[in-house]
């Protein structure tokens, strides 16, 4: 299996510069440039900023002799359903750091403060066919697989998505007879990067737990908010649980005013209207915290876990 060099020339007007920072190889005359292969001071600080939220996700998942070519911010792909019903916290329902390496991409979803919510997915540079850029002001990356499969990024800065390209020019060539037996995106644990199963919410290797669908489900429907709040996401938990608390309080309401006949009937009316409302609005936050579950996230994590040296592999 050919791996591309860690000193593989990425742009013509700059000398390879591979340093360490904090234990995590670093190409700067890449990560600190833009596009064109340009010394960017801007460029500089917004990387080596992403790079302190990322350094405990780095530490726990680089391989040994993977170098850090550049890390730029994007939105991971979202279903037209979630588009519409995600209205002002699409970007925290889909944020994601996206981390270029000589041998991999990984994805690693986020907060909105930008700090890592434990979770990583990989696809391998010889798994891809092409990396394609598009748009006039915000890009999207197309990512195409040698499979056929096709996956999209949006949201990306401008120049980040015309840099991605740029590496993927000259690395996709390098990484050609890199194929894994695997292609295509790879779930990886947290803490021992052993690839994941879909729907199995637990690692093989060593047994870290992760937040379950049906958990999530029955919190959804019984609890105003529960199902984001058991995701993490406290702060887009807030509207759904003051709506689905009054949604309560009013059939509670309405529940204690069954009389006669004739009231039974209008207050049966308004009970369904509820009911509908209040299922639509269940159903909206299962579907936006389904996506979450799915990205596999550590449930109740152990600190203790986390190897008292999480760069040793980084070392060797």
């Amino acid at each position: 299996m050919h791996v591309p060099a860690a000193d593989l020339p990425i742009h013509t007007n700059q000398p390879v510069q591979t340093t360490s920072t904090d234990q995590i190889p670093l190409r700067t005359d890449v990560l600190f440039t833009n596009h064109k292969g340009e010394v960017k001071e801007r460029v500089r600080k917004r990387k080596t900023k992403a790079l302190e939220k990322l350094r405990p996700a780095l530490l726990r998942t680089l391989h040994p002799g993977e170098t850090v070519l550049y890390i730029t911010e994007a939105r991971s792909p979202l279903t037209i359903l979630e588009q519409l019903t995600a209205a002002w916290w699409t970007a925290m329902l889909a944020a994601t750091a996206i981390v270029i390496t000589n041998k991999r991409i990984l994805f690693f979803p986020v907060k909105h403060n930008g700090t890592w919510r434990e979770s990583v997915r990989a696809v391998h540079w010889g798994d891809l066919e092409e990396v394609k850029a598009k748009g006039l002001l915000i890009k999207n990356v197309a990512f195409r697989f040698k499979s056929g499969a096709k996956s999209t990024y949006t949201n990306f800065n401008h120049g980040d998505g015309k840099k991605l390209a740029a590496i993927a020019s000259v690395l996709l060539p390098s990484a050609a007879g890199e194929q894994t037996a695997t292609p295509g995106f790879v779930q990886l644990c947290p803490d021992c990067r052993t690839a994941l199963t879909a729907g199995q919410y637990s690692c093989p290797a060593c047994n870290l737990i992760f937040k379950n669908e049906q958990t999530m489900v029955l919190r959804s429907i019984f609890l105003p908010g529960g199902g984001y709040f058991y995701t993490g996401h406290w702060l887009i938990a807030v509207l759904p649980a003051v709506i689905e608390g009054i949604l309560v309080i009013d059939i509670l309401v309405l529940l204690a005013g069954l009389g006669s006949p004739v009231t039974r009937r209008v207050v049966f009316g308004q009970l369904v209207v509820l009911g509908i409302f209040w299922g639509l609005e269940t159903a909206i936050t299962i579907l936006h915290c389904r996506r979450y579950v799915r990205d596999f996230i550590p449930d109740k994590r152990d600190p203790t876990r986390v190897p008292q040296d999480l760069a040793a592999h980084v070392r060797r």
